[in-house]
């Protein structure tokens, strides 16, 4: 019998990024192909063996973690199987897609496992919330700033909020300004888009406050339910500003979406309040 290579946990630490907190696709990629080498069509090639057992290795990992948290056993494992054949469904994705999402998923897993046996109150619930930029006058501007306050009067009800992308209402005229004093970066489409998808990456819940039309909003949205986190998503629509595109209405087959209509901002506070009450649950459920 051929040799097989160990596999180690300093192996895949060695290829870890250090003091990133968002990971890229290249570089998930990079460490799946390392630890995970293409066949080379030579004889005692050993690459099928060596997924057998690293894949092995984690589910040890994962069924230790179990034991620890006190969970049923095998759950983790069984987790990472679900998501699995979850993510082959998906037929338009590329596998480094599939990749990218399976290992974010596992990732979110972890922390939400850690957070469980941890003595520290509940890890505040991040909420990232869309808003028009380039479709948005004074009046949006305004009446943004007025949902902002509603949604922060919930603050600590159930859980703290972390807001990922800040609680200022901007409109056509800030929204570049406030994006270059936050990250320090000259405004870009390329710089802005990375930065709300790296955002998008770590939120807990989605809040998309509708008061005009805006494209960007659906394109960041089709990336949170296709490609990013896919958390609980909220829709406040203004009854000024209905949605018209077909493809963003009914959205329930796809992703966990609640939709309100409201005419004045002090509508909204019954629905936010249950809205966050069910992303702490489905958190506590992954968990």
């Amino acid at each position: 019998m051929g040799s097989i290579d160990p596999f180690h946990l300093p192996f895949i630490a060695a290829a870890l990024p250090r003091n990133r907190r968002i990971w890229s696709e290249a570089q998930v990629a990079t460490v799946m192909d390392r630890i995970y080498p293409a066949a080379s069509g030579q004889p005692g090639d050993q690459s099928h063996p060596r997924q057998q057992l690293s894949s092995a290795y984690l589910a040890g990992v994962a069924h230790s973690q179990d034991e620890l948290l006190l969970l049923p056993a095998g759950s983790l494992a069984t987790a990472s199987i679900e998501q699995a054949r979850a993510l082959l469904k998906n037929r338009a994705a590329s596998q480094r897609d599939r990749i990218l999402y399976a290992f974010r998923c596992g990732a979110r897993a972890a922390r939400a496992a850690r957070s469980m046996c941890s003595d520290d109150s509940e890890a505040p619930l991040k909420v990232f919330i869309r808003q028009p930029f380039t479709e948005s006058g004074q009046a949006q501007q305004a009446l943004v700033a007025g949902v902002l306050k509603q949604i922060d009067e919930h603050q600590g009800e159930p859980s703290k909020l972390r807001y990922l992308t800040g609680r200022q209402a901007e409109s056509a005229a800030t929204f570049k300004t406030s994006f270059e004093i936050e990250t320090g970066e000259a405004f870009t489409p390329h710089a802005f888009r990375a930065h709300r998808l790296a955002l998008l990456d770590q939120a807990d819940a989605f809040i998309n406050i509708r008061v005009g039309m805006s494209e960007s909003s659906a394109f960041e949205l089709s990336y949170h339910v296709f490609r990013g986190a896919c958390t609980p998503v909220l829709f406040l629509v203004w009854k000024h500003a209905p949605i018209k595109t077909t493809l963003l209405k009914d959205l329930g087959d796809l992703c966990d979406v609640t939709y309100l209509e409201f005419e004045q901002a002090g509508e909204v506070g019954p629905v936010l309040g249950e809205f966050f009450r069910r992303c702490n649950r489905l958190r506590a459920g992954a968990a």
